[in-house]
């Protein structure tokens, strides 16, 4: 494991930072999520140009997000920061546990139910949400990093 040399309260204002250095006014705050074990230590960027974040499916954000990452040196969820901007992540976290309620329903009247591609921190929900309910096992497959998640009835 890597020594983390960026602390989990210091990342809202390098963020700031790093984004003032692009050209960019952006703040940083922390900002719970509402369920902090599927969506720790959330940092919400804001400003005139955070808009620019969130283009194209968020792919600046997550290269943003990727950084931090590796500033924190970090690799428990628990410890890392996760960034989000106009509630991007947290409107994705919520779509997704609701999708994860609509599968068990499914697993429990056929038998089983496979969500098409995901992310890992998507499938990560999805198991997180399920574990919560008694009677459903969740399995990732295929190779890659977006990969189907199905889930069956035990």
């Amino acid at each position: 494991m890597r020594k983390a040399s960026l602390s989990l309260e210091a990342v809202p204002a390098t963020v700031s930072r790093w984004c003032e250095n692009l050209g960019m006014k952006v703040s940083a705050q922390p900002e719970p999520s509402g369920d902090e074990v599927l969506f720790p230590n959330r940092i919400v960027l804001d400003g005139p140009d955070a808009h620019w974040l969130a283009a194209n499916k968020g792919l600046a954000l997550d290269a943003l997000q990727f950084l931090v990452h590796e500033a924190q040196g970090e690799r428990e969820e628990i410890r890392q920061a996760y960034l989000d901007v106009q509630s991007f992540r947290l409107f994705r976290m919520k779509e997704v546990v609701a999708m994860a309620a609509m599968a068990a329903e499914k697993a429990r009247t056929l038998g089983s139910y496979t969500f098409a591609s995901l992310s890992p921190r998507e499938r990560r929900w999805v198991h997180m949400v399920l574990s919560r309910q008694p009677g459903f096992a969740t399995e990732s497959e295929g190779t890659g990093t977006f990969k189907a998640l199905k889930v069956t009835r035990v």
